[in-house]
C-alpha cells in the first residue's frame, strides 16, 4: 500500500477510535454500551450495568433532595446578628505537629455561628487569620447568650476550595467548611474567649513519604479536598462499563478459564488505534515507519537526543530496572534506540541496544545486545521490547511523576499559601483535585496494577518516582524543539506554551499591584516548594562509590534526563538539611522589592510551568494511552521471561511471554481507565472556573491545533486520572 494510503488509513482510524466526552452518560464516546452489547455476553452486562447505574442514580437523587431540603428550611444568611461588639473570640491556627514552634495557617476564613431552638442559623461574627495565624473575631455577647439560641455554638474554619467566574466574568472564591469546634454558649462570660492554639491538618504535608504529598483526610475525618460533583458524576458514569467488562473477564477466568483467551479479552474492549489499523493494513503497526512515528508523536512523545558523531542520527533512551527493587517474572532492560531522520521528517529506527536480562536463563544485568533491521524476526521482537520499556518509562517517569506528582507539589504549596493573592485565582482551577487522584493512584496503580504487571515492585516504583521527581524544576524549563514540520507533538507543545505565556502575562498585568501587596504569600509559597522538594537526581550518591557499570549507567541517565527535562545540574540550588533541593526559589523576600524585578519574573515562570504541566503536558500522555497501550500483544506493561532461551525476543504468538489472562484484561482496563475517565476541559469549562481570557486565547488557535490533529476541546484544564 502506498504511503499516502497508509497515512489516510491512520487518520481515519484516529477519528474512528477517538474518545469523545460530549456527555458523561455516553460512557465510552463513540463506543457506547450499546455498541459493546454483542461483546459483553448479555447476562453479565445487564446485571452489572443495570444494577450499577440504578444504585448510582438513586444515590444521586437522594443527595440532591437532601441538599435542597437543607437550603430551603435551614438557610445560612450572610447577616451578622447583634449591634454591640462587646466581646471577641481569639486564638491561633497552626499546622498540626509534634514539634514547636508550629507553623501558622495564614489567611483562612473563620465564621462564628449559632442556631436557634427552631434550628435556624445565625451568623455571629466572621474574619480571617492573620500573617501569624492569629485571629480576633469581635461579636455581640447578648446575641449569643439570648434564650433563643441553643446551648452549643459553632466556631467554623473554612478554606477556599475553588473559584468560579460570575456573569460579569469576575472570579469569585468559594469557601468550604473544613473544621468545626463546638462549645457551650455559657462559656462566653467575659470580654473574650480564647480558643488558644488550634492544630489543623488542612493541606498538611504527609510525613509517611519523602515526596511532597498532601494529607487528604486527617484522623478526625476532616477532608482537605473533595471532588467536584461534576467530576464524581463523570467518573462513576464513565467507569461503570469498563468495570463491567473486567468483571465479566475475571469471573470467566475464575470459573471457566477454557472459555476465554487474550484475543477474546481484546475483542470485548473498544477498538483502539493499533487494532483498527491492523484490520485495514495488517503488519503496518509493527513497521519501522509506525514505530518511529509513535515514538515521536504518540503517547511517548520521546526526546530525541542528537548523536555526537552524526547530525542525522538521534537517540531515545529508556532506562529499566536500574537499582530499583524488582521481581523475577518480567524483563525490563535498558533500551537505547538510534534513529535516522527520513525524508518526511519522521524518525526511522536503525539500531536498538539493550542492556539487561532478556530471558530467565541468563540474568546478567549488564549483558548487552544490539539489533538492527537486518535481524528479521529478532528486529520485530526488539521493537516490541522497546515499546514495552518505553511504555513503562513514560507511564512511571513522565505521566505519574512528571505530571501527577510534579503538579501535586505545586498544588499543595499553592493551596497552603495563596488566599489573598490574585495568584490563588490564577492557579486554583488548574491545580485542584490532583492530590485526590494521586491518593487513589497510590492504591490502584502504584500499589495495584503496575507491581502486578511490570518488573518493578511497589517499593521499586516508589524509589523510582522519588528519584525522577528530582529532575523537575520551573527554572530553565522550555518546550521541546521541533525536529521537523511533522513533529506534531513538539509543534503543539510550543503553540500551547505561547498561549500560556500570553495568558499569564495578561493576568499579571491586570493584577500586578495586588500581587505585590500580597507578596508574603509568594514568599511562603516559594519556601514550601523549595523546602519540601526532593533532592536533585542522584545528588545524594557518590558516583565514585559505584561499580564501573553502575557509574556509567548513572552518568548516562543524568545526561539524558538533563536533556529530556531541561534540567540544569550545574545551576546553583538551595541546600536544606544537607539535601540539594531540586526546585529553585522564587523569592527571598517577604515584601516585594522593586530592586529585584527578577523575582516577579520568577513567579511568572513558576506559574506558567505549573499550568503547562497540569494541562497540556498531562493531556497529551493521558489522551494517547489507549492509542498505544490498548492492544495487549502490541504493547503492554511487561513482557514475561517465559521458559525458553529466546525469552522476550520470542514472537507475539508466544503467549508465555505475554501477560496472562488476568493481567491482560487488567492492562486494557488500565488503559481505558486512564484515557476515558476524563472531566474538566479548558474550552468546555464545565464548572465555570477557567479564566475566560485563557479560553479565548486557546479558541483563537483552534485551526492551528486542528492541523496537528488536536481538538482543543479535549485539552484538560487540570490533571485528570
Amino acid at each position: 500500500m502506498e504511503n499516502m494510503d497508509a497515512k489516510q488509513v491512520c487518520e481515519d482510524c484516529a477519528k474512528e477510535t477517538q474518545i469523545e466526552y460530549e456527555k458523561v452518560n455516553n460512557f465510552l464516546g463513540r463506543n457506547s454500551m450499546k455498541d459493546l452489547g454483542a461483546a459483553n455476553t448479555g447476562l453479565m452486562r445487564n446485571i452489572f450495568e443495570v444494577i450499577g447505574e440504578w444504585l448510582y442514580h438513586q444515590y444521586d437523587k437522594l443527595k440532591h433532595l437532601w441538599i435542597a431540603v437543607k437550603l430551603r428550611f435551614f438557610p445560612r444568611k450572610d447577616k451578622i446578628w447583634g449591634s454591640t461588639q462587646d466581646s471577641y473570640l481569639c486564638g491561633q491556627l497552626v499546622y498540626a505537629s509534634r514539634n514547636t514552634p508550629r507553623n501558622p495557617v495564614r489567611h483562612i476564613k473563620l465564621e462564628f455561628w449559632a442556631r436557634t431552638k427552631l434550628w435556624q442559623w445565625r451568623k455571629i461574627s466572621e474574619g480571617y487569620s492573620d500573617d501569624e495565624g492569629n485571629f480576633h473575631l469581635p461579636f455581640d455577647l447578648r446575641a449569643v447568650r439570648t434564650w433563643k439560641i441553643k446551648s452549643k455554638v459553632h466556631f467554623e474554619i473554612h478554606h477556599t476550595s475553588h473559584i468560579y467566574f460570575d456573569q460579569h466574568q469576575k472570579p469569585q472564591p468559594v469557601f468550604t467548611l473544613y473544621h468545626t469546634i463546638h462549645f457551650s454558649k455559657k462559656d462566653l462570660i467575659g470580654m473574650g474567649y480564647n480558643l488558644r492554639e488550634i492544630q489543623l491538618d488542612l493541606w498538611k504535608y504527609r510525613t509517611d513519604t519523602p515526596i511532597p504529598r498532601a494529607m487528604i483526610t486527617d484522623p478526625d475525618g476532616d477532608d482537605t479536598e473533595q471532588y467536584s460533583e461534576g467530576r464524581l458524576d463523570a467518573l462513576f458514569q464513565q467507569i461503570i462499563p469498563i468495570e463491567t467488562i473486567k468483571a465479566k473477564h475475571l469471573l470467566q477466568i475464575k470459573t471457566m478459564p477454557e472459555t476465554i483467551s487474550l484475543a477474546e479479552i481484546q475483542a470485548d474492549y473498544p477498538v483502539n488505534l493499533t487494532t483498527c489499523i491492523e484490520k485495514k493494513i495488517p503488519g503496518y503497526t509493527r513497521s519501522d515507519k509506525w514505530f518511529g512515528e509513535r515514538m515521536m508523536n504518540g503517547m511517548n512523545c520521546g526526546s530525541f537526543m542528537l548523536d555526537e558523531n552524526n547530525s542525522n542520527h538521534y537517540w531515545i533512551r529508556y532506562y529499566g530496572i536500574c537499582n530499583y527493587d524488582h521481581n523475577e517474572e518480567y524483563a525490563l532492560p535498558d533500551v537505547e534506540i538510534k534513529f535516522e531522520m527520513g525524508d518526511d521528517g519522521l524518525p526511522l529506527p536503525i539500531e536498538i541496544h539493550t542492556t539487561g536480562a532478556l530471558n530467565a536463563i541468563n540474568k546478567d544485568k549488564w549483558q548487552k545486545r544490539v539489533f538492527s533491521k537486518n535481524d528479521g524476526d529478532l528486529w520485530l521482537a526488539a521493537k516490541r521490547v522497546a515499546r514495552v520499556n518505553g511504555a513503562v518509562s513514560t507511564e512511571v517517569d513522565e505521566h505519574f511523576t512528571g505530571t501527577h506528582l510534579n503538579t501535586e507539589q505545586y498544588s499543595v504549596a499553592a493551596h497552603r499559601n495563596f488566599h489573598f493573592s490574585p495568584i490563588s485565582l490564577l492557579l486554583r482551577p488548574h491545580l485542584k483535585e490532583v492530590a485526590l487522584i494521586n491518593a487513589a493512584a497510590d492504591k490502584t496503580i502504584i500499589g495495584g496494577y503496575l507491581p502486578s504487571a511490570t518488573a518493578l515492585t511497589e517499593k521499586g516504583l516508589l524509589h523510582r518516582t522519588f528519584d525522577m521527581l528530582g529532575l523537575h524544576d520551573w527554572k530553565g524549563w522550555k518546550p521541546m524543539k521541533p525536529l521537523s514540520e511533522n513533529h506534531n507533538y513538539a509543534i503543539a507543545e510550543n503553540l500551547f506554551w505561547e498561549i500560556v505565556n500570553d495568558f499569564v502575562d495578561h493576568f499579571f498585568n491586570e493584577n500586578l499591584d495586588q500581587i505585590k501587596k500580597q507578596w508574603l504569600e509568594v514568599y511562603y509559597f516559594s519556601e514550601d516548594l523549595v523546602n519540601h522538594s526532593v533532592p536533585v537526581f542522584l545528588s545524594g550518591i557518590d558516583l565514585n562509590s559505584l561499580s564501573p557499570q553502575e557509574k556509567i549507567q548513572a552518568e548516562k541517565r543524568k545526561a539524558y534526563y538533563g536533556f529530556m527535562y531541561q534540567f540544569d545540574f550545574d545551576q546553583p540550588r538551595e541546600l536544606v538539611n544537607g539535601q540539594l533541593k531540586s526546585i529553585s526559589p522564587i523569592t527571598k523576600r517577604k515584601i516585594y522589592d522593586a530592586q529585584h524585578p527578577e523575582e516577579m519574573d520568577n513567579l511568572k515562570k513558576a506559574c506558567k510551568y505549573a499550568i503547562m504541566i497540569a494541562t497540556f503536558m498531562h493531556t497529551w500522555i493521558n489522551e494517547h494511552q489507549y492509542d498505544d497501550l490498548g492492544e495487549i500483544l502490541y504493547n503492554c506493561g511487561g513482557l514475561r521471561f517465559g521458559t525458553t532461551e529466546t525469552g522476550v525476543l520470542g514472537p507475539e504468538s508466544d503467549l508465555h511471554i505475554a501477560p496472562d489472562l488476568t493481567r491482560g484484561t487488567g492492562m486494557v482496563w488500565f488503559a481505558n481507565l486512564l484515557s476515558r475517565t476524563e472531566y474538566g476541559f479548558i474550552t468546555r469549562n464545565e464548572e465555570g472556573d477557567v479564566n475566560p481570557v485563557f479560553c479565548k486565547m486557546l479558541e483563537a488557535k483552534r485551526e492551528a491545533f486542528k492541523k496537528l490533529g488536536i481538538d482543543i476541546d479535549d485539552i484538560e484544564s487540570r490533571t485528570n486520572i
